[in-house]
């Protein structure tokens, strides 16, 4: 058994920090690590990058895991004029920053990356505060002039360079340049007024929760500027925060952004506000000054000596993490040995190591092994802490006890029960082991919960849940594994849960560990990320096997992908992908397969993202086919306004009339719906949904098409909208011409026959016109003329009207009920109907009397007319006729019908409904059922 923990520790103030060897020996061959190499580490220090500090400019830069694995190596032909300017890793990302004015984003470690140009298309924010800096010297923008081309082009020297989150900062001579990595775009923040040899260094920290907002600090003369930078809105502003102490060479911020560490021969601790300083420690007292100097998490600073780590706390209190050393040379300058090109490697006697920080800790990492510092949390010191009465240290010792007295651990298992404590020293002891890197310990851990968690469900108390223990296990597993040096992944509990599992997975996946992400997947139930692997399987199949055709890809992807989103018993043509293709179609484009790029988006589960896709790559008609397969309207109207607005008019007419599909791509479009998606179909839909309110496009697309029938109907049509408000006699002269122009014209005798019918309304709008002294022009039909006339009470025109036009007089009816209904003229609507009615004649209605009926109860005609059309509704029943009377509370006419029809029953219920209200209405009834004989 190894020694407790606890042993390992030393106190500042009143906080332990722990010193753990993660690895003791490393697998690289590399020394002094600090002396001669450039190195860039990734953020959670899984990746560590090196280029030789002994070329003027890297060719050559390794990428190591951080246990001395090589990963891969990146090769640029570095030349005076284009070379490597600095290199950082965004997450695990390496960004080259060159200086022929563009960077280099690698996303994987196969070599696929993206070059961008960041003085293209930058946008200037700006400047919304008030000046600040009164000094100018380099105000002016540097220019030469281009011999090749004779064009003025600026000079961009970059003085440094930093990645903050999503973003790449690069310090100019007038000028920060900010990149957003995620979307390639780029921001320029103006130093207009500053004098650039006075700024020393700069940093930035978020503001709040919102990416596209953060301060960007740097060191200027004697004080510190915050430049606020909101991205969303295009502007910064410069505050002076007033500081007479500089000029400061760093500026460190802690992970939280809380607290700002400014260095220069002092370290000073201070707020983000920069309102309070709450640490001033003055570096001259040291042997000589830090090689580096860091935050270990956001409690303390540490800083990095010959022969010691020092941590520095609250009231300049530190504790020191000595190190190996050979103490041989006394005097030693770094200084002098840089400087003296006869110093060989072997006379450097110590290690000087690189420091990172983390949000829970500091990892130390030097040519021959990795060491991590962290502040002790309280569970561990509960727990390790020799003398510790803690719940949890108890049930750990009951292990000690467990094998040679067995009555002392049942005894400490009885005082855990009966201070109700035996639940919450399992949760700590399982907090704790998360945080162990000793498998020994962690072993120890794990049988001490095991041994209290059988205890429950005894005397009363509920049974444990287990699925915490075992989720615990599982990622204790997880941790040691990654951790081994065949992967070289050092991560922490903390760590894994601040970069989120996606981001881990990742990390596997560029490692080519596709088993062994699924098995963690199934392990912690993580099914939701399980497409990752299968999208990064199909992305590297793509760009690996150079020598397999497009349709033997297309197999072996689409096998893949069907082997996770259905079961093996389903049949292939049954079979359907939910993953995502957009990422492996991108790939197969950038590797120049384009035809199997076009052929995989079918297979693309999002429509939405189906069509964009096909769009990306220039299959326009494709895309908008499969939106017409969907049969989604907004989706298809939506496509085709937004082609009509990006396409010529030329290639806006071609896609309208699409008939053919490129050989290679016809299968995507056979068999795909239930009717073949024509261009005589796109073409019907446009005009139909869009093109009506382009009139002039319309037109245009008519003529293309050579659709004279449908370009005169479009004519007249517009006439119409644009003439209708024109005296009659202009409007009925033109409208006539091209009425006879357009009859002359067409050789269809349907369209002649339409033609000849609304020359005829035309004349009869004149006529109408002279004869009652109104306009007619403004009715747009038939219709519209026989309701005018019908307002207007000439109901012996309409008859006429109808007669002429051999139209069928139930249209009348139903116009005349219609119109007066709607203004409620029942007295003229019951003329209509009932007016001709004599002693021996029954009025007669094409239409029946129902409709009126409906109609009163709808707009509530008087009851004596609704009355008088029920009984003249003699194709219903006489029990519908009795219901409508009830209806129209007319009881007398209801038992009149009754009556008439023998229905002594009907009768009966409605003297039972009516009790003894209705004395006269009771007599009736009597009366009837008397007459009936009853």
């Amino acid at each position: 058994m190894t020694s407790n923990p606890s042993l390992r520790w030393q106190k500042l103030h009143d906080v332990f920090y722990s010193h753990v060897t993660v690895y003791e020996s490393l697998n690289w061959s590399v020394d002094n690590l600090y002396l001669n190499f450039k190195v860039s580490i990734s953020p959670n220090g899984t990746l560590i990058a090196l280029a030789s500090k002994f070329v003027p400019h890297p060719n050559v830069i390794d990428i190591y895991s951080i246990n001395g694995n090589k990963i891969w190596t990146v090769v640029y032909n570095s030349r005076p004029e284009e070379h490597i300017v600095d290199f950082h890793f965004r997450d695990e990302e390496l960004c080259l920053v060159l200086s022929n004015r563009k960077i280099r984003y690698y996303h994987d470690f196969k070599g696929s990356f993206e070059e961008y140009d960041f003085t293209k298309e930058a946008i200037k924010l700006d400047n919304i505060g008030d000046s600040i800096a009164k000094d100018d010297p380099t105000g002016e923008n540097v220019v030469i002039t281009n011999l090749e081309n004779n064009e003025i082009e600026e000079v961009y020297r970059i003085l440094d360079s930093k990645i903050w989150r999503d973003f790449l900062i690069l310090r100019l001579q007038n000028r920060f340049v900010v990149i957003n990595l995620t979307q390639l775009k780029t921001y320029e923040i103006s130093l207009e007024g500053y004098d650039s040899s006075k700024i020393n260094s700069f940093e930035a920290i978020h503001e709040n929760e919102n990416n596209s907002q953060f301060v960007l600090l740097f060191s200027y003369d004697k004080t510190i500027i915050s430049s606020h930078i909101d991205i969303n809105s295009m502007t910064f502003k410069f505050i002076d925060n007033m500081l007479t102490d500089g000029p400061f060479n760093q500026i460190l911020p802690s992970p939280n952004g809380k607290l700002i560490s400014l260095v220069n021969n002092k370290i000073y601790v201070i707020n983000n506000k920069f309102t309070n300083i709450l640490l001033e420690y003055n570096l001259l007292n040291e042997s000589h000054l830090p090689y580096q100097i860091a935050w270990c998490s956001n409690d303390a600073i540490c800083i990095s000596l010959k022969d010691e780590i020092k941590l520095i706390g609250p009231n300049q209190n530190s504790v020191s993490f000595f190190y190996d050393i050979d103490e041989e040379e006394e005097d030693f300058d770094i200084d002098l040995i840089l400087n003296d090109t006869t110093t060989t490697d072997g006379d450097l006697s110590f290690t000087i190591p690189i420091l990172l920080t983390q949000s829970d800790g500091l990892k130390i990492i030097t040519s021959s092994s990795v060491e991590f510092i962290n502040k002790v949390p309280d569970s561990q010191i509960n727990l390790y802490q020799i003398g510790s009465s803690s719940s949890s240290s108890i049930l750990l010792d009951c292990i000690d006890k467990l094998s040679n007295h067995a009555s002392k651990a049942d005894t400490n298992i009885s005082l855990l029960k009966s201070d109700n404590s035996l639940e919450s020293a399992i949760t700590e002891c399982l907090e704790v082991v998360l945080e162990e890197f000793d498998q020994t310990w962690q072993k120890k851990i794990l049988r001490a919960v095991s041994f209290g968690k059988t205890y429950f469900g005894d005397d009363g108390l509920n049974s444990y849940d287990s699925s915490h223990y075992l989720k615990t296990i599982n990622l204790v597993k997880i941790l040691n594994q990654i951790k081994t040096l065949d992967f070289g992944i050092f991560l922490t509990y903390g760590e894994l849960l601040n970069i989120g599992w996606e981001s881990f997975f990742k990390m596997l996946l560029n490692r080519d560990q596709y088993l062994l992400s699924l098995k963690i997947m199934d392990l912690l139930h993580l099914n939701q990320f399980k497409d990752m692997v299968y999208i990064h399987w199909c992305c590297y199949k793509v760009r690996k096997e150079m020598n397999l055709s497009d349709a033997e890809l297309l197999k072996i992807i689409s096998n893949k992908l069907y082997s996770f989103s259905n079961s093996n018993e389903i049949p292939d043509a049954k079979k359907r992908n939910y993953v995502s293709v957009e990422q492996i179609t991108d790939a197969a484009y950038e590797e120049g397969r384009i035809t199997l790029c076009k052929l995989l988006i079918d297979f693309e589960p999002s429509i939405q993202k189906k069509i964009s896709q096909y769009f990306k790559y220039d299959e326009t008609e494709l895309g908008l086919i499969k939106a017409f397969q969907t049969g989604e309207y907004d989706l298809i109207k939506f496509i085709l306004l937004h082609l009509q607005k990006e396409l010529s008019i030329s290639q806006f007419f071609k896609v309208l009339n699409q008939n053919e599909i490129k050989n290679e791509l016809k299968s995507l479009v056979e068999n795909k719906g239930a009717f073949p998606i024509t261009g005589d179909l796109i073409g019907h839909f446009w005009l139909q949904s869009i093109g009506k309110q382009h009139s002039k496009l319309m037109e245009t697309y008519f003529i293309q098409q050579d659709k004279t029938q449908e370009l005169g109907i479009s004519r007249i049509k517009s006439f119409l909208k644009k003439n209708q408000s024109k005296s009659n006699d202009t409007y009925y002269a033109d409208y006539k011409s091209r009425l006879l122009k357009s009859i002359s014209r067409v050789g269809m005798r349907r369209m002649n026959k339409i033609y000849q019918r609304e020359l005829e309304v035309l004349e009869l709008q004149k006529k109408l016109g002279e004869t009652y002294m109104t306009n007619f022009f403004l009715e747009k039909s038939l219709n519209d003329i026989l309701i005018k006339l019908i307002k207007m009470n000439q109901i012996k025109a309409c008859k006429s009207i109808i007669k002429d036009f051999n139209i069928a007089s139930e249209k009348l009816w139903i116009l005349v009920l219609n119109t007066y209904t709607s203004s409620k003229d029942f007295d003229k609507l019951y003329q209509f109907a009932i007016g001709l009615k004599t002693a021996n004649l029954t009025p007669k209605s094409p239409i029946g009397f129902k409709p009126f009926v409906d109609a009163g109860f709808k707009f509530n005609a008087p009851k004596s007319h609704i009355s008088e059309y029920i009984k003249n509704c003699t194709n219903l029943k006489y029990s519908e006729r009795i219901e409508l009377f009830i209806k129209n509370n007319d009881l007398e006419s209801a038992a009149n019908e009754a009556f008439k029809n023998r229905d002594v029953d009907r009768l009966r219920r409605m003297m039972e409904t009516l009790g003894g209200e209705d004395e006269r209405l009771i007599v009736l009834l009597k009366g009837y059922i008397t007459k009936l004989g009853y």
